[in-house]
């Protein structure tokens, strides 16, 4: 199947969300439940600039991937307080995260355990520092994990025909992010994690994981090269660590007292708040890949 007809198909796929979305949000607030359009907008937006961008080719999702590096960097910068100080933080997050992502563009083959390494340990560390006003060394390493992260969504691009390959994670981690917050808001329920994200539910888990892993069946016109167990270890992989993401991204934010990330998204936060659950399940996909399509 060529690109086009993938991103016809994808499309078709995406046709669901506001035809489901839509008056499951409208049923919810008449029965009291807030907060359904305001989830579901956002995403109308996010859905056609990221996917565009990577049908595009390479050169226009490294763009996007760049914008929202230097967002995410300025919101790591807030993180620290506000005064002179946030320029220099800025400066030093950038020059630390941006050119990960752009080594990956120019095609220099950066080890994935590397990636790994910096993705996982620089967010432990500094999550072990004691005291909200973090130094300046922890606040580093979250550039590094930053950019780690988001080169990992260059390598997928990158990939032969790689849209298909971003469409697919993209949507599985999308998927799994808002089934789990109509099925944690509707069914309630016991909460795993009060103190780090008392929002979300057992509920919300198990009923995002199933959509995110379904939708990754219906998404295999994408990747036929995966059979069906491939597929649904590939969505595990990918709901298991974006929702992993999403905690983490939780427990930096109540560190700080911080409800969002940033207001660049109005009430929707910061550009942080929306990738936390997308960038580590990049670097989880291209380990998989790399194991099942070398």
């Amino acid at each position: 199947m060529d690109i086009a007809s993938i991103a016809w198909r994808a499309f078709l796929c995406w046709l669901l969300l506001p035809a489901i979305g839509i008056p499951l949000s409208i049923l919810a607030e008449r029965s009291g439940h807030r907060g359904f359009r305001d989830r579901l907008s956002m995403w109308f937006v996010i859905v056609p600039v990221t996917l565009g961008s990577s049908y595009a080719g390479p050169w226009p999702f490294f763009a996007l991937v760049t914008g929202c590096s230097v967002l995410a960097c300025w919101e790591l910068a807030r993180l620290g307080g506000t005064g002179r100080g946030r320029t220099a933080r800025f400066t030093v997050a950038l020059l630390l995260s941006w050119p990960w992502p752009a080594l990956a563009q120019g095609g220099v083959v950066v080890p994935l355990w590397l990636l790994v390494s910096l993705a996982v340990l620089a967010p432990f560390v500094y999550l072990l520092v004691r005291g909200a006003g973090s130094p300046w060394w922890a606040q580093a390493g979250l550039a590094l994990a930053l950019g780690a992260c988001l080169s990992c969504w260059v390598l997928l691009e990158r990939r032969p025909l790689g849209f298909r390959f971003v469409v697919f994670a993209f949507t599985v981690v999308v998927v799994n992010d808002l089934v789990g917050f109509v099925s944690g808001r509707l069914l309630g329920g016991y909460r795993p994690f009060p103190t780090v994200s008392p929002n979300k539910t057992l509920a919300g888990y198990v009923g995002g994981g199933l959509g995110g892993i379904a939708i990754g069946h219906v998404m295999s016109f994408a990747i036929p090269e995966l059979g069906p167990s491939d597929l649904t270890l590939a969505g595990l992989l990918l709901v298991t660590t974006g929702s992993a993401g999403d905690l983490v991204a939780s427990a930096i934010k109540r560190r700080h007292a911080v409800k969002d990330f940033g207001r660049v998204l109005g009430a929707h936060g910061g550009i942080l708040d929306r990738l936390d659950s997308l960038l580590g399940s990049a670097l989880v996909f291209c380990l998989y890949l790399r194991v099942v399509l070398p």
